[in-house]
């Protein structure tokens, strides 16, 4: 167990730092995939809702002390995501395929930004149905794809077996 989570925070680590160094570079038309919320999400796939809470509230943390924004806003939205997306994979018997993965991810990155938008546009003059628009969507979409292209990937968990076992309606009898 230790092993696995100091294996993920490394993992973690690299993919913190390729956000931050590849996303300028993979930018299309100003729209930046989340490449941390394709991480986090496929912790709590695999893992569970609550291993998908600590990621995310660990990630998004990271993200607030890198973009010197306000502390703890992407922190509390990756991570609810996260849970949220965990305990929804949770009640599915079977694994997710990969346009599952590209629909749930996209979600999550729609909801997530649309969170963080409501804190961070306070006070802007750009209007929040604008940047829905503009800049939410596509991004969204652009962190879907990345996420379908880690699900193939084997480092994606594209295991047909789950993680972290799904209670039966017999068993919570």
């Amino acid at each position: 167990m230790l092993n696995e989570t100091v294996k993920l925070t490394l993992i973690g680590l690299i993919i913190l730092l390729l956000h931050v160094g590849l996303t300028p570079l993979i930018e299309i038309n100003g729209v930046k995939p989340d490449l941390l919320l394709v991480f986090v999400i496929s912790i709590a796939i695999r893992r569970g809702s609550y291993a998908g809470l600590a990621a995310g509230f660990t990630a998004g943390l990271a993200q607030d002390v890198i973009s010197l924004g306000f502390l703890g806003v992407m922190a509390l939205v990756k991570s609810s995501v996260a849970f949220w997306s965990g305990k929804w994979t949770e009640k599915r018997d079977t694994s997710l395929k990969p346009v599952g993965w590209f629909m749930l991810i996209t979600v999550a990155a729609i909801v997530q930004d649309g969170a963080a938008s409501l804190f961070l546009l306070q006070g802007s003059s750009i209007g929040l149905i604008d940047y829905l628009i503009f800049n939410i969507v596509p991004a969204s979409l652009y962190t879907g794809v990345l996420g379908l292209l880690w699900s193939l990937a084997p480092i994606g968990g594209r295991k047909s077996e789950r993680l972290v076992p799904v209670r039966s309606k017999r068993s919570a009898r």
